[in-house]
């Protein structure tokens, strides 16, 4: 069975024909973005340190950046020709 990411993967390399590259540079800029921001979120919530004891928001936050590191993938697979 394979991985979500492997799927993610498999997908980006047959979509690749076909994608934007105008928009795949636009995707990557916002990918870019995003991984700046939650590595400044995630120092602020480090920071804070246990502030809601309902969630582990630095875990969370990591969370996030797994999936825009996927998502990056992604982009990187459809860039390859």
């Amino acid at each position: 069975m394979q991985s979500i990411k492997e799927r993610t993967l498999a997908f980006a390399a047959v979509a690749a024909r076909e994608v934007d590259q105008g928009e795949l540079e636009r995707l990557s800029s916002a990918l870019r973005l995003a991984e700046s921001a939650l590595e400044e979120a995630l120092e602020a919530a480090e920071n804070l340190g246990n502030f809601d004891h309902r969630f582990d928001v630095p875990r969370a936050i990591g969370g996030a950046q797994r999936l825009v590191q996927n998502a990056n993938e992604a982009v990187d697979a459809a860039r390859k020709p």
